[in-house]
């Protein structure tokens, strides 16, 4: 069985919120214990969410493609050749 995109994407998304969850409590905890300051704790979430920002960027970009690539594969018009045809036809009926 050959899993959609939106199918990744769903669950790509699944697992980042997961793991920024688990990612806060880790943090928390180490804070308790005195092992990362809350600076240095709040300094690595921004990071860690400037990071997944870019991925999910590049995951949507990827899937982007992949759409593309299975819209081409089915024959689909695109706009552009709808656009062209509707030219064609204005210009034979005139």
């Amino acid at each position: 069985m050959r899993m959609k995109p939106v199918d990744l994407l769903s669950m790509g998304l699944g697992a980042a919120f997961l793991a920024k969850d688990k990612l806060g409590e880790v943090l928390g905890e180490l804070e308790k214990r005195g092992e990362v300051s809350r600076d240095e704790a709040k300094q690595f979430l921004e990071d860690a969410k400037a990071r997944a920002k870019k991925e999910e960027e590049a995951l949507a970009a990827r899937v982007r493609e992949e759409v593309k690539k299975v819209l081409e594969e089915m024959g689909l018009a695109t706009k552009d050749d709808i656009a062209e045809l509707k030219a064609l036809l204005k210009k034979k009926s005139s």
